[in-house]
């Protein structure tokens, strides 16, 4: 972070996700949180409900929170009764807390159906700067996004692939910035010895093909076993297949087709289940697999570069700018079990290769995704907005 920045009067943001359960844009936010330490008085806002994990990782590395009563959007009907009956009370209370709060930016992240902080914002006479983190959202919630669009001072977006996406929705009389989702490259660091984990020994003496995702059909875990089925046919060695996520209630259906996926073919995969810490298995992967339908900017595709690994990806969100094929990984089609196959098979029969790639694709994670960079970045675009706001 540039030292010159920090000489700026340090600015108020509230940082409001209406999902709490912990995923990608939690270890965005608390990243981000991290790296502008000192620089921005930042309090991020999340709901009572689902947020455990999430309190007590900011409780752990120091970021102040708060949690307030905010429903979300769900096909389920109880919860979706709530969020109709409660919404305008859950809004009103935010816009209380943002008046109170003294705040000169509301930061609006989750993506395009998280509203409610865009609203209050509005509301409380506050910039809001709206974070979009997907590529993908069912038309309705994109009208419904394209109606609201307008509440935004500024969009944020996590990749080019959102940006090319939400562009039609938007006004384009807007603030824009494209700034990726960061990783903490200082934390994810080959050199540093991982703490141990009860798995390590089970994947002793095997060549460790894995991923990093919450089983849910946009990560679309089927392709991966596909994939791993292909390459349990034909291996000369023996592979372990690690997927490492939480499996939550609404998912339990789904993971139990992969699971039977998975005994259809005959494979021994290591569910991990959530962990506090992946370090210490990523360290044990010898490719790292995305085997996604849609993404953006894939912290756990981030995390992996930054341990030193070779990446084998679908074509999904801003990956193929980072992981470049024949460089430091490989992007096939999405769906195509056969090419990721193909190329993972590549990658585990040629070490020297797996290596150049490992190391190339540290490089590109410090140089291009470091939290640092993000931080600066959103620094540069919070004070930018202020002084306009101040001058309007």
């Amino acid at each position: 972070m540039k030292k010159t920045l920090s000489t700026n009067p340090m600015l108020r943001v509230a940082i409001i996700l209406e999902e709490g359960r912990l995923g990608g844009p939690q270890i965005y936010v608390l990243n981000l949180a991290k790296a502008l330490s000192g620089l921005v008085d930042i309090l991020i806002i999340m709901p009572n409900d689902n947020s455990i994990d999430f309190q007590r990782m900011c409780l752990e590395q120091d970021i102040p929170f708060l949690t307030a009563p905010l429903t979300k959007i769900t096909k389920k009907l109880l919860p979706s009764l709530k969020f109709l009956c409660f919404s305008a009370w859950e809004i009103f209370k935010l816009v209380t807390l943002f008046n109170k709060g003294n705040y000169n930016l509301i930061y609006a992240c989750g993506g395009s159906w998280q509203f409610k902080g865009a609203i209050a914002g509005k509301l409380a006479g506050i910039p809001v700067i709206w974070h979009l983190n997907d590529t993908y959202m069912p038309v309705f919630l994109r009208r419904c996004f394209a109606l609201l669009s307008g509440l935004a001072t500024a969009y944020a977006y996590a990749s080019e692939r959102t940006k090319a996406y939400y562009r039609p929705y938007v006004k384009t009389d807007r603030f824009e910035y494209t700034i990726p989702a960061p990783v903490d490259t200082r934390r994810f660091d080959p050199e540093i010895t991982p703490a141990p984990d009860p798995l390590l020994d089970e994947l002793e003496g095997k060549l460790v093909i894995g991923t990093v995702a919450n089983p849910s059909p946009v990560k679309d875990l089927e392709t991966f076993l596909k994939m791993a089925g292909k390459l349990q046919k034909s291996a000369s060695a023996s592979l372990a297949f690690v997927i490492i996520g939480q499996i939550y209630n609404t998912q339990q259906h789904y993971f139990s087709n992969l699971k039977r996926l998975s005994a259809d073919l005959n494979l021994e995969v290591y569910w991990a289940g959530s962990r506090q810490d992946v370090v210490p298995l990523l360290s044990r992967f010898d490719v790292y697999v995305c085997s996604s339908k849609a993404e953006s900017s894939p912290i756990s595709v981030w995390e992996a570069m930054s341990m030193a690994k070779p990446i084998v990806s679908t074509d999904v969100g801003d990956v193929p700018i980072y992981v470049r094929n024949d460089e430091n990984g490989f992007i096939v089609p999405v769906g195509d079990a056969d090419q990721l196959a193909v190329r993972v098979q590549q990658l585990l029969e040629d070490e020297p290769m797996r290596k150049r790639f490992g190391t190339r694709s540290r490089l590109i994670a410090q140089e291009n995704l470091d939290i640092s960079i993000c931080g600066e970045k959103h620094l540069e675009a919070y004070q930018q907005l202020h002084a306009h706001d101040q001058n309007s």
